[in-house]
């Protein structure tokens, strides 16, 4: 069985990329808001983009918090934290519903975007880290 670091390693260099690509992204996604929808489109490009943010933070959180679990504990609190953003995400939408403050076409797209980028994020920086397959037993 690969130890955490299998898995901690590519999941620290994960967040830490992510973080940096939210920072690039959401002025280019407020500005794009603001072009296509005025002020109501720079919220919903900060509300959409904020919530890919936190729920591209809260998957790595789960990740690196059950690391050093048995995969089948690790994989459950990852598909438990899914069922929790999808009620969130619920939640926040209905809360929302009647605001007329953001653009709902826009909070969708950068939502949209945001989380396929975090995806494929995800998926680069895992497949291309190099990791032991094993770690040594210490004791």
């Amino acid at each position: 069985r690969a130890g955490p670091t299998a898995l901690v390693t590519p999941m620290r260099r994960v967040l830490r990329i992510g973080m940096v690509c939210v920072l690039v992204a959401l002025p280019v996604s407020m500005l794009i808001g603001y072009l296509v929808a005025g002020t109501a489109g720079v919220w919903g490009a900060l509300l959409g983009m904020g919530l890919a943010a936190f729920f591209f933070a809260i998957t790595v959180g789960v990740a690196l918090g059950t690391a050093a679990l048995d995969v089948t504990l690790l994989g459950a609190a990852v598909l438990g934290s899914w069922l929790i953003k999808m009620v969130l995400l619920i939640v926040v939408l209905a809360l929302l519903r009647d605001a007329d403050f953001y653009s709902r076409p826009v909070l969708f797209v950068t939502l949209l975007l945001g989380t396929i980028g975090a995806l494929v994020l995800e998926a680069v920086v895992v497949t291309r880290t190099q990791v032991p397959y094993t770690e040594p037993d210490l004791r």
